[in-house]
């Protein structure tokens, strides 16, 4: 088969990196998989085993399939000879209606929080094309012993968007160093642009915290090993598949996070005991509120970790 995905760009974004994942895994079964993008280059921080393009091109290559997640970007799907018209539905909060009344558009929910959403907002029982990591490229995590050194609460560092909710996290680790609690900070994050890059290193906290910077992407397991707990406030009522959650569940840390792209799979398992933690309603209202510190104080109580 020939397989073709429009994207804005192959920066690092969770959403580019697993296209390009699946283009290597389409691209080892014997398929053509082609990333088209305005300026037709390939990442720098990937080893991409697929063909690159420019959205210029797309109109008279012959494809099988054709994907995009950017709603402006779907008259050049439909504009296409693919057979399969494809819009991958990936935010909740892009205005969908036109397409999801067009027949010949196929649509796919990277969630089942979006499948949910999509059924029950404009009746589309969507294809469930559920995001996911590559377990392989993941180690987990051999030791949970907490002795002699702070407790680590990681979290996304990608503070530029606020729909990730970091800022709740952040607010929940300076309240329970204020409290008492011998904890510390992990973010990482590797800066898209210069308003990201300046965020950053602008960034402050009321308690010890690390921030990582261009971490190698497929090292990232090192960073989740160094973990006691990954916090995930990311808004559901915006966002769908939720990528860092699966990524420290790849490395058995043991995971606090909304209902974000969690309704699924990872909604069992983070309700299954040792596996995580799952607030019920006004998900990251409640990580602000303080659930955060609250089941992340239950783990440093168990370590013995607070100062007298």
């Amino acid at each position: 088969m020939i397989l073709g995905v429009l994207l804005p760009h192959t920066k690092l974004y969770g959403g580019v990196k697993r296209f390009l994942e699946l283009g290597n895994i389409f691209v080892e079964q014997g398929h053509r998989f082609i990333v088209f993008t305005p300026d037709g280059k390939g990442p720098d921080w990937f080893d991409f085993k697929g063909e690159m393009s420019t959205f210029d091109k797309i109109k008279g290559t012959k494809l099988d399939a054709l994907w995009t997640t950017t709603v402006k970007m779907m008259p050049m799907v439909l504009e296409s000879d693919a057979r399969h018209k494809i819009f991958y539905h990936v935010r909740k909060s892009d205005n969908v209606a036109k397409l999801m009344k067009n027949p010949e558009v196929e649509v796919f929910a990277c969630s089942s929080n979006v499948y949910e959403y999509d059924l029950k907002k404009f009746g589309r029982e969507s294809f469930k094309a559920i995001g996911g990591v590559t377990v392989a490229n993941y180690k987990p995590k051999e030791s949970y012993e907490v002795k002699d050194r702070p407790f680590v609460v990681m979290a996304y560092g990608r503070i530029v968007e606020r729909v990730k909710g970091t800022h709740y996290v952040v607010s929940a680790c300076e309240k329970l160093y204020a409290q008492g609690y011998n904890i510390k900070l992990l973010l990482y994050d590797t800066p898209v642009d210069e308003g990201a890059a300046r965020r950053i290193k602008e960034f402050t906290c009321k308690c010890p915290f690390e921030f990582v910077v261009g971490h190698p992407f497929d090292r990232n397991w090192e960073l989740f090993n160094r973990a006691d707990c990954f916090v995930s406030a990311e808004n559901p009522r915006y966002t769908g598949w939720n990528n860092t959650v699966a990524e420290a569940m790849a490395c058995a840390v043991p995971v606090i996070a909304t209902k974000a792209g969690t309704l699924g799979t990872l909604a069992l398992l983070l309700q299954t005991p040792h596996q995580g933690a799952l607030p019920e309603r006004g998900a990251e209202k409640e990580v602000w509120r303080g659930r955060t510190a609250h089941h992340t104080r239950l783990r440093l109580e168990r370590s013995g970790k607070k100062d007298n």
